[in-house]
Order: C-alpha cells, then sequence, then structure tokens
C-alpha cells in the first residue's frame, strides 16, 4: 500500500514554486506543450504504424498519444508530472531506437549550408557528440530536438506545472 502512495505522490502530488518561477514553467510548458502537439500530430494519420513494422502498434499508438495528449496536458497544466513522465520516456526510445543506430551526432552544425555526406568533424569533437553540416541516411540528422523535449520533460517532471497551471487550480479547489 506504502508503494502505492509513494508512485501517487510522484505522478499527482504538488510540487512547490513561487509565482515567479511559475511563468517561466508556464512558458516553457507552453513552447514544449506546442511543440510536442505539432511534432505528433502527423503520427496520427497512422497512429500503429508510423514507424513501420519495426515496433509494435500499440507502442506506437502510445507514442503519439504522448507527443499529442502529452502536449496538450502541458499546454494545459493538467496531469503535468504524468504527462511529462510519458513524453521523456517517448524522447528517450526516439533516441536510443531511432537516432543512435542512424549514428545520428547529439548536435549537427550547420557551417557550409551543405547536406552533403555522413558530415564532417567540428572543432574536435567526438563524431557522436556534434558533426558539421551533412545528414543521416534514415535519422533526422541529429538528436538534439529529442534530447531537448526529454531534459524539459524530465525537468516539468520534479517541477510540476506551477502555479499558472489547472493542476494547481484543482489543488486549490480540493483544498477549500
Amino acid at each position: 500500500m506504502k508503494t502505492i502512495s509513494i508512485i501517487s505522490n510522484l505522478l499527482f502530488g504538488e510540487r512547490k514554486s513561487n509565482n515567479f518561477a511559475s511563468i517561466g514553467l508556464l512558458i516553457i510548458r507552453l513552447i514544449a506543450g506546442f511543440g510536442l502537439v505539432l511534432h505528433g500530430l502527423p503520427k496520427l494519420m497512422t497512429p500503429m504504424s508510423f514507424a513501420g513494422d519495426a515496433f509494435p502498434g500499440v507502442l506506437q499508438l502510445l507514442a503519439v498519444i504522448s507527443e499529442v495528449g502529452g502536449g496538450i496536458a502541458l499546454i494545459l497544466g493538467i496531469f503535468v508530472p504524468l504527462a511529462s513522465l510519458g513524453s521523456s520516456i517517448t524522447m528517450l526510445v526516439g533516441i536510443l531506437l531511432f537516432h543512435v543506430p542512424f549514428k545520428d551526432p547529439i548536435y549537427r552544425i550547420t557551417v557550409k549550408l551543405s547536406s552533403e555526406g555522413d558530415g564532417d568533424p567540428f572543432f574536435g569533437f567526438p563524431l557522436w557528440f556534434a558533426k558539421a553540416d551533412g545528414h543521416s541516411i534514415g535519422g533526422s540528422g541529429s538528436a538534439e530536438l529529442a534530447l531537448l523535449y526529454f531534459i524539459i520533460a524530465l525537468c516539468l517532471f520534479f517541477t510540476g506545472g506551477g502555479h499558472y497551471s489547472l493542476d494547481h487550480k484543482l489543488r486549490q479547489e480540493k483544498s477549500k
């Protein structure tokens, strides 16, 4: 029973923040939420097969739900820790199963405005970390955006949506 209470508190428990920090959380939630929704919308056309046969359809559907539904939840500030957990897992899976196998670097830096070839070393950084120009055969070119969404979602999991969220408003109503 104690385990259920711990999990419930992690997913739905109150997080403390002040009004000033809550403005920052609101901005992050809105930008990341809209980005996730836009990232997931094309996948709604084929929610159980957008990645082909490589992954079970139900897992692909969960990815679409975490991007579109999670993005909407972040925008509204409702179930922020739960939505953030789903989004962070989806982004981590995307990095590990779509970017790493295609040898996408974390950062792809535009230097010569060329997408020819795999890319060149950039200021001596390891090729897994940064490449200048180029493109990958099957990946998106870099894991940068997925990593950014992963980190934002992970931070929102720990901080919650802040004072300017429906989560906060519902907690206030419940405590009256």
